[in-house]
């Protein structure tokens, strides 16, 4: 005999606050259950063991409130989650005499604080006339953990941007800006339209209002050039009109990125 079939039902994120259910299920092929154990970070929290009286034992952790009415050997559910219980939840069970066969499996859960409002774009463009870029920021409102970040032009996703950083908030909250410098700005067609996204898992998504750029002099230039750094290396991309916007993206990552890659 041996445990099979085992199945974790854990929230990748849950907010603060609200009241989640862990969900272990499990096949004993037969066998009688001896117990199920749950552990955060391998500090146990939760026990039912059928043969006792009561079956059910809670174990003292900060932050951690099992609702024992709703317990029990399939779920355990937890009342108004806190931030810092945020990490890795293992169910563990075991089969009663001879064999006393054991299983456990383990999935990260993040208590986080979604953001309130939506991000906003500020865009400067006061460089343009002496050829520097053109410069957009997203600021992103207080979360935790901090908000990612995409960027849109012309409604098309933007594969990253220059830089980011974060800063913190009284509440132990993170602010996140992230900026997109787009070079070589200018020429006939028309206003760009920028704007982004920020979200914190599937708890929160929000789009800013969308920021119409039309430089003021036009310039010669036809080309985009979207600098993205990672770990200190740069990655360049020379991306035509916006009218052929979605086609550079596609060629670039596709198959002027590989190549360079090999190169390098």
């Amino acid at each position: 005999m041996s445990l099979r079939a085992m199945h974790l039902n854990v929230p990748r994120a849950v907010r603060v606050g609200h009241s989640v259910t862990l969900g272990c299920q499990y096949d004993l092929e037969g066998a009688a259950l001896y117990s199920v154990k749950w552990y955060r970070d391998q500090v146990e929290f939760y026990r039912f063991v059928p043969k006792e009286e009561p079956p059910i034992r809670v174990f003292p952790i900060d932050g951690i409130r099992v609702d024992v009415s709703v317990s029990n050997a399939n779920n355990v559910s937890l009342l108004a989650v806190e931030r810092h219980i945020s990490g890795q939840f293992q169910c563990e069970v075991s089969a009663d005499a001879p064999s006393f066969h054991t299983q456990s499996m383990s999935l990260p859960m993040t208590v986080a604080v979604a953001p309130v409002g939506i991000p906003m774009v500020l865009v400067d463009k006061t460089g343009l006339d002496h050829g520097r870029p053109l410069i957009a920021d997203c600021h992103a409102p207080p979360s935790h953990p901090a908000a990612n970040i995409t960027f849109f032009v012309n409604d098309e996703k933007v594969p990253g941007y220059t830089s980011e950083w974060s800063s913190a908030t009284p509440d132990q909250l993170e602010e996140r800006t992230a900026r997109l410098e787009l070079t070589g700005v200018g020429g006939s067609w028309e206003p760009l339209r920028i704007r982004c996204e920020a979200a914190v898992f599937r708890l929160y998504r929000s789009s800013s209002a969308a920021v119409e750029v039309k430089p003021d002099t036009p310039q010669p230039a036809s080309v985009l050039l979207l600098e993205t750094s990672s770990k200190g290396s740069q990655i360049v991309a020379l991306w035509g009109p916006f009218s052929l916007l979605s086609m550079a993206i596609s060629f670039f990552f596709r198959i002027l990125l590989p190549a360079r890659l090999n190169v390098g």
